[in-house]
């Protein structure tokens, strides 16, 4: 008996380690993460990285927390910027909060709303339908009101009378100006789709990002890690860190003796059950798929539906989410499926009631019902978590 539990214990230690390995080595953002300055892919920022060091700016790459912290603190001339922002966690950003205080100007590509919730600024993550491309509408030191640039309905709003909005589309903005305040640099808050390869020369984009990012002698462009994971000051705990691993491997040590001196029983005898699969199911697991497919827009519209569904049930109003569903196997699934509020009237019902329940404006959430869907893995993140924040809301859930 101790020689089997021995051996069990011995085989989930390495498949622990086994697992540790692999999580480290997955969290290690690459050069082919979006907006990374290294990615000459669609997606990437290789094009504009090399437009600003071809300007002359002093452009440096650091990579993960170590690289960061080890390279000299940015001073007064220097500009930070930030891609890859959700592999920031709460204590990296405090960290990174106070190493870039004495910076000129911090600038955060595409972050969501935890980031900005723990860099302590008036700005949050927004969904709104626009057109095409959208004028500036402001004017800065950097920008122009007769600058235009390629928009997307992902985009970012602000409850400072004090920070500057700019090419706002709908009821978000492509880029948002945080002025400097003591203690804390100028943010510039922005969507990455601008500044990708495959969009850098559409409209003036190239000609904003670089007077945006070059306003400095130097730049400092930081790429964290998802390893990088600090922990902050709320997050110390008094419980030593290797219990957890032992509660693990005791856990092992008991299966192993449950299999070795438990009760044999004979051998299991089948019996068809009728399966039954609900609607939402099937609607999250297409979802599912076609977000392995690459199908971004089939995933984004099967998400809706569920959003759809489960608030007219909230709502006490009629939606026909299996109709809906059957629609996204449709070769015209495009004509029929979106927009969704000409597709199905009683989506319209929905918006109303959504808005009215959650004070929304009336367009923001008819954008996000009935509007159009995104295209890339970038636009269905913030998608996703704006139809859940929007459900949340109605349901008055935290």
């Amino acid at each position: 008996m101790v020689i089997v539990l021995v051996i069990v214990v011995v085989v989930a230690g390495i498949g622990l380690l086994g697992i540790t390995a692999l999580t480290g080595v997955r969290g290690t953002p690459g050069p082919g993460v979006s907006n990374d300055p290294e990615n000459a892919q669609p997606t990437g920022s290789r094009a504009l990285a090399q437009i600003l060091d071809d300007h002359g700016a002093d452009l440096r790459q650091v990579r993960g927390l170590d690289e960061f912290t080890d390279a000299p603190r940015p001073e007064r001339g220097t500009t930070v910027v930030v891609s890859s922002t959700s592999s920031l966690n709460p204590g990296t950003t405090q960290q990174f909060r106070e190493r870039v205080r004495d910076a000129d100007r911090v600038i955060l590509i595409a972050p969501d709303n935890t980031v900005l919730t723990a860099l302590d600024l008036p700005v949050t993550s927004g969904y709104g339908a626009g057109p095409a491309a959208v004028a500036a509408g402001c004017r800065t030191a950097d920008i122009d009101e007769t600058d235009i640039v390629a928009s997307t309905p992902f985009g970012y709003s602000t409850t400072s009378t004090s920070a500057t909005a700019c090419f706002t589309a709908g009821a978000a903005s492509n880029l948002v100006i945080v002025p400097r305040t003591a203690g804390r640099p100028e943010y510039v808050v922005l969507s990455g789709e601008m500044l990708t390869n495959e969009r850098l020369a559409q409209e003036d984009n190239a000609g904003v990002a670089i007077r945006i990012f070059a306003s400095s002698d130097e730049i400092l462009w930081y790429v964290p890690f998802f390893t990088d994971q600090v922990a902050s000051d709320d997050d110390e705990s008094d419980i030593p860190a290797a219990v957890g691993p032992l509660i693990v491997l005791a856990v092992f040590a008991v299966l192993a003796l449950m299999l070795w001196r438990g009760r044999r029983f004979g051998s299991l005898v089948t019996e068809p059950l009728p399966a039954v699969v609900k609607a939402v199911e099937t609607t999250r697991a297409r979802g599912r798929m076609y977000h392995r497919a690459g199908a971004d827009a089939r995933a984004a519209a099967a998400l809706r539906i569920h959003t759809l569904g489960s608030l007219a049930s909230y709502l006490g109003l009629p939606f026909d989410a299996a109709r809906a569903t059957d629609a996204l196997s449709r070769p015209d699934w495009e004509a029929v499926v979106a927009p969704a509020e000409t597709a199905d009237p009683s989506v319209s019902a929905i918006v109303i009631a959504a808005a009215g329940a959650t004070h929304r404006d009336l367009g923001e959430v008819r954008a996000l019902l009935a509007g159009p869907l995104p295209t890339t893995d970038a636009q269905l993140v913030y998608f996703t978590a704006e139809l859940t924040n929007l459900e949340k809301e109605v349901r008055h859930t935290p």
